[in-house]
């Protein structure tokens, strides 16, 4: 009898110990940080829309480029872990953040109040105004500096952008596209499906040169109207602030020694988008704060 008291005291305290240490074991994989676990995989998952020239796109031997695939392999690289594009659109890259199917999402998305307080935003890695692309002949009617001429136009652009929601405040129409490459948008706007493209406008100008030289049939140019001085961020969830803080130490690093610079240059004919232009506090300002 004494032996089995002995034996079940035994088991018992096996018991204990096991589940102890499985407690442990739950409890320190519960404290791993976001970062800490991308860290151990190896790998950070990254939205991108593949589909926006020239930050995230295709190019003619179907290898995915652009600012922001560049300014990406650098972080991943001075990180050290393998960087994994997932080509998702606009919409859906908040979701798939929120998800968890990706770590994070880029396309040159604008920091505003609102995403701010729904997801840890990195420091700026790029800065722009707003801009419009219009038909080459003057038939979009839209030149008015203050926007008060975009009522009952049609805006075209992806759902959820910043762009839309400055389309939609000030009256336009807007017409949705999925994750389509920039000759559908503007095609659309040179057949008169659409007036105009609300957008980044230094994209813009990228990408109407390559596209009217690729498609001669489309026949649009960059509008004169400049508007919402922006600066562009990272995506990451509000899980914790831990790739956030790896993020934001990688960007300020490119910033200081020139890479971002170099990579700006490269795929914006030049241009330093680094630092903010000159004179945008003279640009009007929609606030969409009110736009679902």
């Amino acid at each position: 009898m004494f032996k089995k008291v002995l034996a079940s005291v035994a088991l018992l305290s096996a018991m204990t110990l096991a589940a102890c240490s499985s407690n442990t074991s739950d409890s320190a994989k519960a404290e791993k940080t976001q970062w800490e676990t991308i860290q151990e995989a190896g790998v950070l998952q990254v939205a991108t829309p593949a589909t926006l020239y020239p930050t995230s796109y295709r190019n003619d031997d179907d290898e995915l480029v652009g600012y922001e695939i560049d300014m990406l392999n650098e972080i991943g690289e001075r990180l050290g872990v393998k960087v994994e594009f997932q080509e998702i659109g606009v919409a859906e890259a908040f979701t798939s953040v929120d998800s968890g199917k990706v770590d994070i999402a880029v396309n040159s998305f604008d920091w505003t109040e609102e995403r701010d307080e729904k997801y840890n935003l990195t420091v700026p890695y790029k800065y722009s105004v707003g801009g419009m692309i219009v038909r080459e002949d003057g038939s979009s009617n839209i030149t008015a500096k203050d926007l008060s001429d975009w009522t009952g136009k049609k805006a075209g652009g992806g759902a959820g952008t910043q762009y839309m929601k400055i389309a939609k405040k000030q009256g336009a129409e807007p017409v949705i596209y999925d994750n389509v490459t920039n000759d559908v948008y503007l095609r659309d706007v040179s057949t008169g499906r659409t007036d105009f493209i609300p957008n980044d406008y230094y994209t813009q100008v990228i990408a109407v040169k390559y596209i009217t030289a690729e498609f001669p049939d489309i026949k649009v140019k960059m509008g004169d109207v400049q508007y919402n001085p922006t600066k562009q961020v990272i995506v990451t969830n509000k899980k914790d602030t831990s790739v956030k803080e790896k993020l934001d130490q990688v960007i300020t690093e490119m910033m200081e020694d020139g890479t971002m610079k170099e990579i700006s240059e490269k795929y914006y004919a030049g241009q330093d988008l680094t630092k903010q232009a000159e004179n945008v506090d003279e640009l009007p300002v929609i606030d969409t704060s009110d736009v679902e």
